[in-house]
């Protein structure tokens, strides 16, 4: 496939790896073969001993239609030797970037990766895909085979490749784009711009569909089974490939090309002179627009504006007064700072490469070596701070430090909830009068320690499973004994309801608790608001289950809070080895690594059966490999298409009591979907389910950050976009929903439910909102039968349905459906309800739901495909939430356990990657950040 004769008058190799060996010019057959086996023109052999050599990775860059049209069928010589460049250029990045082999360290007496700076690489160009439309795409080979510091080959190590595909289809896109536009063309972002996609400028989308009958088959698979994740979209690729279709000669192919573009009406040649006009002008498109503007300064704001971005004064990461950079170094600015504020609001500390990333799919003309060379000037002033890879902000080290110093702020300056030394027989009396069992040593060493801390902030630190929240209830009730309102505080309303239930106290979720308080936060209540704030907070009990899962932003404004309104206690009860936030921060564990006041509770009570208990007792110990022993005797492997069946078929063979009791898990939302579809296929086979189904659009809803919202990335065609706050300069008010019908020059255009059309500019989104300003969705279609279990997406809280309830379908029709709840509520909802909106089917549950749930057995879907999800905190928490017995289905196990051993999960703290920066409070705080990181204080 890839030396084939046509291919190999295109061929080449590439990197130094490959010039140290000798191997230049075309690829000749006989040499690839040889050297994907391992075998060296030097005379090295790899790993041929074994008979395990792995060939090499297959990178595949391709052009978009619309670059291919004008390439191919109107014949721009230009644009094939352009896209050959930009893939070189790719090539040449991750070779001193990625590249890397394991070699021997004597001080560390182990393996460690080394950076080789060197690859062997073979490159094919290709013009048509498997069903002989035109295609410009290259087949980047890379063998297995790098030159170490040693002075001997080895096999490439591969982690930082697979950690950096979404990074090589950037660079190569925006390396691309940039010669495109060199050549005189207007290029304009794809339909959907991942990676910074785009096409050209003037070719409809009525001509690209025509050339793309490959995407046509792809999406029509998809549609079937109501799938649209990347991964989906491989599998469904190669679902299917054609292994049969006839390679076509070059004359063959170009007259079927030309009778499809007379047929659709397509002629490029305007186009391309268009074009070439502009070439000999020697202006390209961000010329012009800079052109319209006067002034330096001004140049450049009309170039981000162009780029969807809108520069603000004060931004921490863009201290240079307005007119001090050339346009395009201004533009460069505004798109790295736009991609730390996107990163930051996830993660205190970024990868360096998802910075680059991120700045690269800004557009614009933003080149890699603009965005590194910004990335060391920023490092020079201190503005970005960190190592090789991983950085932050000072506004992130700030928000950190600020979040400890508030904490210690509370140390020894409040009353213990109880003075007298006769706690712990207070405690466990309360316990027993509770009904609940005798408290353990380590669940009453916390509760004392509750009862007579001094502290305002006092931190619980248990495993899943070791009964945090049960110490807790006696506290509570103690509390309230001695004259304390309890309040009942968590990240989910789910676990805030079940929380609240437990200790017998009001249960709200952490934001709708500080959103009541906002103004209190932000310095503009009034005298009166502060006392009525003060009157209902001063003195009480705020217990929060979950900690691990608050950011930094919402924990600092927490303890602010407490401190403000002189609450009590504010007790934090959670677990470090969970899932942490998923907004920027991990402050419950930064607090203990601070050393703030925690207890910790040891002895798991969940654990029931010598699986469970062998298996925790092994997590505990952080050996996953001792894990996955025990779990081998209940481990199934199985292909991974077939995953979701198998699991699906064994909870279905339980009892109708014991499926109550078993959790069907995944690590992932895909899994998760596939897994809910396969139970519900396998209850209609058996004929638990009733006969007629019911078609429901529901919104799912697409994960966005504030800023990502403001960037054309996530509105692709046919999502739901709903308004979340009043935006009266583009009118739209706060409830206004539209479908996306297309993306033009920056702007949105939306069907909206009244059915007018209108533009929104995502650009001009407010930058600081404390809230998102839009929701987005995919719709998606689900079939319903009497007897389907639903879980909610959404919150309805005058009716008591909290996003991930659970509901069981107990009757259906075409105009409502009749639904109980776990709590035996009944329900009636008509079929224009907006509840009906907000549900998915709840057989199976991904790992961010499943954290504190509690279960007697479990089934874990997992899959060595998912890499990025199979982390060590993610298997922790899937497989803790069980009490019996759990099973695993799993395509490949040796896989998934190194995958699961070699990746942590987590997050890295802004303080973690500057240990030694001075924590001076106010030297810290006086850096650029962001406007609302004081809190009000």
């Amino acid at each position: 496939y890839y030396s084939s004769d046509q291919s190999a008058e295109a061929s080449a190799w590439f990197g130094e790896g490959a010039e140290k060996l000798g191997l230049d010019g075309g690829v000749e057959t006989d040499a690839f073969t040889a050297v994907l086996e391992g075998k060296l023109p030097d005379g090295t052999v790899l790993s041929a001993a074994r008979g395990d050599h792995r060939p090499g990775l297959d990178w595949t860059f391709s052009a978009s239609k619309s670059v291919t049209l004008l390439a191919l069928v109107t014949g721009d010589q230009r644009i094939v030797e352009a896209f050959r460049e930009s893939v070189d250029a790719t090539l040449g990045w991750a070779e001193k970037n990625l590249i890397q082999a394991r070699v021997w360290n004597p001080e560390q007496q182990r393996q460690v990766p080394e950076k080789t700076g060197n690859v062997v690489a073979a490159t094919f160009l290709h013009d048509v895909n498997r069903n002989n439309d035109p295609q410009l795409h290259v087949h980047a080979v890379v063998a297995n085979a790098t030159l170490a510091s040693d002075g001997k080959w080895h096999a490439v190590h591969n982690d930082e490749i697979y950690k950096s595909q979404h990074l090589l289809g950037t660079i190569q896109n925006s390396d691309l784009r940039a010669r495109i536009e060199a050549l005189g063309y207007e290029t304009t972002p794809a339909r959907n711009p991942i990676d910074g996609a785009f096409e050209i400028k003037g070719v409809s989308r009525e001509v690209i569909e025509a050339f793309s009958t490959r995407r046509a088959e792809i999406t029509a698979a998809l549609e079937v089974e109501g799938r649209t994740s990347a991964r989906e979209r491989e599998i469904a690729a190669l679902a299917t490939r054609d292994p049969k279709t006839v390679e076509l000669s070059p004359d063959e192919k170009q007259a079927a090309w030309s009778a499809t573009a007379q047929h659709v009406g397509f002629d490029g040649r305007p186009l391309m002179d268009a074009a070439q006009s502009r070439t000999e002008a020697g202006q390209s498109i961000w010329d012009r627009i800079a052109e319209t503007a006067r002034g330096i300064g001004a140049k450049g704001l009309a170039l981000a504006s162009a780029m969807g971005l809108t520069p603000k004064d004060g931004d921490a990461l863009v201290p240079e007064r307005m007119g001090r950079l050339e346009p395009r170094e201004f533009a460069v600015a505004q798109a790295v700072a736009s991609a730390a504020r996107e990163l930051g609001e996830r993660e205190a500390a970024f990868d360096r490469h998802d910075l680059i990333h991120l700045a690269l799919s800004r557009g614009g003309p933003v080149q890699l070596v603009d965005v590194e060379e910004r990335l060391s000037g920023l490092e020079g002033k201190g503005l970005l701070i960190g190592g090789e890879r991983m950085v932050t902000t000072q506004g992130a080290v700030a928000l950190e430090q600020r979040v400890i110093d508030l904490a210690r702020d509370g140390e020894g300056r409040v009353q213990p909830i109880m003075a007298e030394d006769n706690a712990a027989p207070r405690l466990q009396a309360a316990a027993r009068a509770l009904g609940l069992n005798r408290l353990n040593p380590g669940q009453e060493n916390a509760g004392v320690t509750a009862l007579q801390s001094r502290n305002r902030v006092e931190l619980i630190q248990g495993a899943a499973g070791t009964g945090k929240s049960a110490a807790l209830i006696p506290v509570a009730q103690i509390a309230k004994e001695q004259g304390h309102d309890v309040i009942a505080l968590a990240h989910a309303g789910r676990t805030a309801r079940d929380f609240g239930a437990k200790i017998g106290a009001p249960a709200k979720t952490v934001d709708s608790f500080l959103g009541r308080y906002a103004r209190i936060l932000d310095g503009s209540a009034s005298d009166r608001e502060m006392t009525r704030a003060k009157d209902a907070l001063g003195g009480s009990v705020l217990m929060v289950d979950e900690a691990s899962q608050i950011g930094n932003e919402r924990l600092g404004k927490l303890i602010a809070l407490a401190d403000i309104t002189d609450v009590a206690k504010l007790f934090l009860a959670g677990d470090v080895r969970q899932l942490p936030a998923i907004e920027a921060g991990k402050p419950f564990e930064l607090l203990q690594q601070e050393g703030l006041s925690t207890s910790i509770i040891t002895e798991n009570l969940r654990a029931q059966s010598p699986q469970m208990q062998a298996l925790n007792a092994a997590l505990e110990n952080r050996d996953i490999a001792a894990a996955f022993a025990v779990l081998k005797p209940d481990t199934i492997e199985v292909p991974f298409a077939r995953g979701p069946a198998t699991a699906a078929k064994l909870w279905a063979d339980l009892p109708p009591d014991k499926r109550d009791d078993t959790l069907l898990l995944a690590a992932g939302r895909a899994t998760r979907s596939a897994g809910n579809e396969a139970v519900q296929s396998e209850l209609k086979e058996r004929g638990e389910l009733g006969s007629d189904s019911h078609r429901f659009d529901v919104l799912d809803r697409v994960t966005i950050t504030k800023e990502g919202a403001r960037q054309l990335t996530g509105y692709r065609e046919d999502r739901i976009v709903e308004f979340r706050t009043n935006l009266p300069s583009q009118d739209f008010e706060r409830g206004d929903r539209g479908t996306v019908i297309g993306v033009e020059d920056g702007k949105v255009h939306l069907e909206m439910t009244s059915g007018e059309t209108k533009l929104f500019e995502p650009d001009r989104l407010p930058r600081n909102l404390a809230h998102d300003a839009v929701s987005i969705f995919q719709e998606k279609s689900i079939d319903l039968h009497e007897g389907d279990r639903i879980r909610w997406t959404d919150n309805d809280k005058e009716r008591g349905l909290l996003n991930g309830d659970i509901a069981q379908v107990r009757g259906i029709d075409d105009s409502a459906i009749q639904l109980e709840t776990r709590d035996g509520t009944s329900h009636n909802l008509t079929r224009d309800d907006p509840m009906l909106e907000r549900f998915n089917l709840a057989y199976a549950v991904n790992a961010h739901i499943s954290q504190g749930m509690t279960s007697g057995d479990g089934i874990a879907m997992m899959s060595e495909q998912e890499k990025t999800l199979n982390t060590a905190q993610s298997f922790l928490t899937i497989v803790t939430r069980i009490a019996d017995h759990i099973t695993l289905v799993v395509d490949n196990v040796t896989a998934l356990e190194r995958d699961v051993s070699h990746n942590p999960g987590g997050k890295t703290s802004a303080l973690e990657i500057v240990p030694d920066l001075p924590k001076t409070p106010d030297k810290v705080l006086d850096t650029p950040s962001a406007p609302d990181m004081d809190f009000g204080m």
